[in-house]
């Protein structure tokens, strides 16, 4: 199944409210992420001219792509209230889903 790519990017002055609703809800989120999909990079973050940037990977599991993106969604929403807070999500095919697509397959 795809991946599912996160990238949220916020004010470096709002890094603490920013941090302190991560840890809140950490342990739930993933635990809640577990049956729907696999942490390939659990939030890389980067100070950048625009701001703090994360980006998050996830390996969606077969058939849990909507559930994923809307658990996700769910997750999201305690930073809305954070000053700058922005954020999208999008879903990727894997080389050999995209192989597939065009009835190839990468060899042997």
């Amino acid at each position: 199944m795809p991946y599912l790519f996160i990238y949220i990017i916020f004010p470096p002055d709002q890094a603490d409210a920013v941090a302190k609703i991560y840890l809140e809800h950490m342990k739930e989120e993933r635990a809640a992420l577990r049956p729907l999909a696999k942490e390939i990079v659990p939030n890389a973050v980067k100070a950048t001219e625009e701001g703090m940037t994360v980006i998050g990977v996830l390996d969606v599991k077969e058939g849990k792509l909507e559930e994923c993106l809307a658990a996700q969604q769910k997750q999201l929403l305690p930073y809305h209230v954070i000053p700058g807070y922005k954020y999208r999500m999008e879903a990727r095919f894997k080389v050999t889903e995209a192989l597939e697509m065009l009835g190839m397959k990468l060899p042997e």
